[in-house]
């Protein structure tokens, strides 16, 4: 019997598998042909794709590992502002991305920033994903990083407060498809069905700022927040066979490097010569 992947968690914790893990499989599953990844550091999330990567940190501490499953890895090591001020994404990537990781500065206005960029530069099946934006308590969601008490276990976890972006999402792009993901340690948010022509988040920035920009994550708050979304079981989700298409993911078709053109065309040609000796 299939697993129930809607699984609305009331206890506020995230008990599904490690956000790593998610992105491992996605790009198992889904072969994407191009990744954009704000916030990079030591390359964690970077190593879980094997395709064409663009990164952005302003302070990279890269493990050699992070650059070894794939032949073509740009690096820029600024802020997110300045990269999307001076770079042409689809100059590296011309279909634009195919999936987008946000894990940068954990302030909300930063997170929105990125997300109206990576938007307008993106193609309608680009997926983008959030971290970090199901916080468990308020300790975990200040803008500076505090440690928790030696008895929680997620002591460790910051989130800052990019939490605020779903109630955005939720209010003013009632358009997007937008999921919510039990990994641990603090959420994984999948957002599809873009519009990289909308300029709605870009005109409504300052009424979004003021809007929620001065939120704080009390008891009542963070019971709104993991509200906003179903929570879904992200076990359930890759122990299914079509668990990733049940989210409305499909796999992305090939890319079409030299190489693979090569292939189809000597494909073609031995298929032709099959049909002249048949013929013969």
């Amino acid at each position: 019997m299939e697993k129930n992947i809607q699984n609305i968690n009331k206890s506020l914790n995230h008990g599904g598998i490690d956000y790593l893990d998610f992105l491992r499989a996605m790009d198992e599953r889904l072969r994407p042909r191009s990744y954009l990844e704000i916030g990079t550091r030591w390359g964690e999330s970077l190593a879980c794709f094997r395709c064409a990567a663009v990164c952005v940190d302003p302070e990279f501490q890269l493990a050699s590992s992070a650059l070894t499953a794939r032949g073509e890895t740009h690096l820029f090591q600024m802020t997110s502002d300045e990269f999307f001020a001076g770079v042409d994404v689809r100059r590296l990537l011309p279909r634009g991305p195919d999936v987008a990781f946000l894990d940068g500065l954990h302030w909300f206005e930063y997170l929105l920033r990125d997300f109206i960029n990576v938007e307008a530069a993106a193609h309608p099946g680009t997926i983008i994903l959030l971290h970090d934006c199901l916080p468990l308590n308020a300790r975990m969601a200040l803008r500076e990083f505090i440690a928790g008490p030696a008895s929680e276990p997620t002591r460790l976890a910051w989130t800052g407060d990019v939490w605020k972006m779903l109630f955005v999402l939720k209010k003013f792009r009632p358009d997007l498809d937008v999921r919510a993901l039990d990994c641990s340690p603090t959420g994984l948010i999948l957002v599809t069905n873009l519009d990289p022509g909308s300029d709605v988040l870009a005109t409504r920035y300052e009424q979004a700022l003021s809007a929620f920009g001065g939120w704080t994550l009390d008891a009542e708050t963070l019971d709104q927040l993991w509200e906003l979304y179903p929570l879904l079981d992200s076990r359930a989700v890759l122990d299914q066979a079509d668990g990733l298409h049940h989210l409305g993911l499909r796999r992305f078709p090939p890319a079409c490097t030299p190489a693979a053109v090569a292939d189809l065309r000597a494909a073609f040609a031995q298929r032709a010569h099959r049909r002249l000796a048949i013929a013969g």
